[in-house]
């Protein structure tokens, strides 16, 4: 048994969630944070800075794309579920600029036992919708034995 399974087997799923945000160097390197985690949805935030942004001082969309991908892999998680990303769309509806905070919410709409399908909002501080996606997940096997 790894390090990794052993500390995410001796907690509960949240705190395996966190951890296992934690110990992930581009989430951890991103600044992501959980806000709020329920069986299905999580709801994560991200305080933009100016290494998030693009030559239009604006929020590059890759940051959005990776600010959603990691909250439907946590809303994953959250079903005990590990995933690799199948597919991923994405809408950029508004831009974002630096010092912004956004929050990303999601929705698991299929849970499969080979795939997972979830939708995730963006928004900013001020509510307004910033961003839309959705992703097919492959399960990988159980965050938690």
């Amino acid at each position: 048994m790894s390090k990794f399974d052993f500390h995410l087997n001796n907690c509960t799923l949240e705190e395996a969630i966190k951890s296992f945000y934690d110990d992930n160097p581009f989430t951890k390197e991103l600044g992501i944070i959980i806000n709020k985690i329920d069986k299905g949805s999580v709801s994560i935030s991200l305080n933009i800075k100016h290494c998030h942004t693009n030559v239009y001082n604006i929020t590059h969309g890759g940051v959005l794309m990776s600010l959603s991908d990691a909250a439907i892999g946590a809303a994953c998680l959250s079903l005990n579920k590990r995933v690799v990303t199948l597919d991923f769309n994405i809408n950029l509806l508004r831009s974002v600029p630096e010092g912004n905070i956004i929050t990303a919410t999601t929705q698991i709409i299929h849970d499969g036992r080979q795939t997972v399908v979830g939708e995730c909002s963006v928004f900013d501080s001020e509510g307004h919708l910033c961003c839309k996606s959705r992703a097919t997940m492959f399960v990988l096997g159980q965050l938690q034995k």
